[in-house]
C-alpha cells in the first residue's frame, strides 16, 4: 500500500499556519529540515485526494520552492516524525518536549511535557518562546498570582506560570479539538497550583473575576478584539504579556493597548520578525 508525500520549502511562519490544515486532512506524519532560516517540509498522507488538497493549499502560500507530490512506499511515518523531533528550549533552564523525549538539560531544569498534537504550543515557535521568556522575567513577582492565558493552545504558557509559583492559571481556547490534549498535558505536568482549561470565549468568565497577569500569544487581528475584556479582567497594576505580533505591527499594538486596555509598555523583546511586549495596567 502506498502513501503520498507533499514537499516544499516554507518560512517557519507559513509552516506553522499550514500544520493545522495538514492535521485536518489526516496527516500521517512529517519531516522537517532547516535550510538557512527556512524549513523544507515533507508531509505524508494515506490517500491521494488529501495529498492533492495539501499541495493546492501550499501553492497558495507562496512557498520558496516548487511544491512536489510523489507516491512513496508505505512506512511508519509517525516513527520517522518522532525521530526528527527535538526538545524545545523556551529559556535557560526551561524545556518543552513530549514524555518520550526528555531534554538533555541540567539538574534542576524545568521540563514541561507537551504532546505535540496542535499547530502551536510546542515551544518551537518564536512567539511562544518570547511569551514564555516574558513570564519567566517576572519570576520573583509570579508567586501567588492568578494568570489568564487567552488562546492557550496546548497550555505551555500556563505550565510556565505554574512552575514559577502562580496561585492559579486559567487557559481559554476556542478550538474544541484542543481539550483532550490540554487534559492530557495537565495530567503529565501535575500542576502545583490550581489549573483549569475552558473551551469558549472570554464571555464565559464571570464579570467580577480579576487576574494579576493576562497572556495573549495571538496574531494582532485575533488578539486586538480581546483588549476591552483584558481591561475588564486585568487588575490595576497587573501585567499583560502580548506576543504573536510582527515587529512592523508593534506601534499599532502599543497604541491599542494604551487606548483600549489602559496598558503602558514596560518591556519589549524581539526574535526574528516577531515582537512581544510586557505592559502594566494603569489606574487611568
Amino acid at each position: 500500500m502506498s502513501s503520498y508525500c507533499v514537499s516544499c520549502v516554507l518560512t517557519p511562519d507559513e509552516r506553522d499556519l499550514a500544520t493545522s490544515y495538514w492535521f485536518s486532512l489526516g496527516m500521517q506524519g512529517s519531516e522537517e529540515v532547516v535550510e538557512n532560516e527556512n524549513v523544507r517540509v515533507k508531509v505524508y498522507f494515506a490517500d491521494l485526494e488529501a495529498a492533492d488538497n495539501a499541495k493546492t493549499d501550499l501553492e497558495k502560500r507562496s512557498p520558496l520552492s516548487p511544491v512536489t507530490l510523489t507516491e512513496v512506499v508505505d512506512e511508519d511515518w509517525n516513527a520517522k516524525w518522532r525521530e526528527s523531533m527535538k526538545p524545545a528550549k523556551l529559556a535557560p533552564h526551561f524545556w518543552v518536549s513530549p514524555t518520550w523525549l526528555p531534554p538533555d538539560g541540567e539538574e534542576g531544569d524545568q521540563w514541561i511535557k507537551i504532546e505535540p498534537k496542535m499547530a502551536f504550543g510546542t515551544g518551537h515557535h518564536e512567539t511562544t518562546r518570547l511569551a514564555a521568556r516574558a513570564i519567566i522575567s517576572k519570576k520573583k513577582w509570579m508567586s501567588g498570582k492568578n494568570v489568564l492565558d487567552i488562546g492557550t493552545g496546548s497550555g505551555v504558557l500556563c505550565f510556565v506560570a505554574d512552575k514559577l509559583g502562580s496561585r492559579s492559571c486559567l487557559g481559554i481556547e476556542i478550538d474544541p479539538d484542543c481539550l483532550e490534549n490540554l487534559d492530557e498535558n495537565r495530567r503529565e505536568n501535575s500542576p502545583g497550583g490550581m489549573m483549569e482549561f475552558t473551551i469558549g470565549t472570554l464571555d464565559c468568565l464571570k464579570d467580577d473575576v480579576v487576574f494579576d497577569m493576562v497572556v495573549m500569544n495571538m496574531l494582532l487581528n485575533e488578539s486586538t478584539p480581546c483588549l476591552p475584556q483584558v481591561d475588564k479582567f486585568l487588575r490595576t497594576g497587573g501585567l499583560l504579556v502580548w506576543s504573536g505580533i510582527l515587529v512592523d505591527e508593534k506601534e499599532t499594538a502599543i497604541d491599542n493597548a494604551a487606548i483600549i486596555a489602559s496598558c503602558k509598555l514596560l518591556k519589549e523583546t524581539v526574535e526574528h520578525e516577531w515582537w512581544c511586549g510586557v505592559f502594566t495596567k494603569s489606574d487611568t
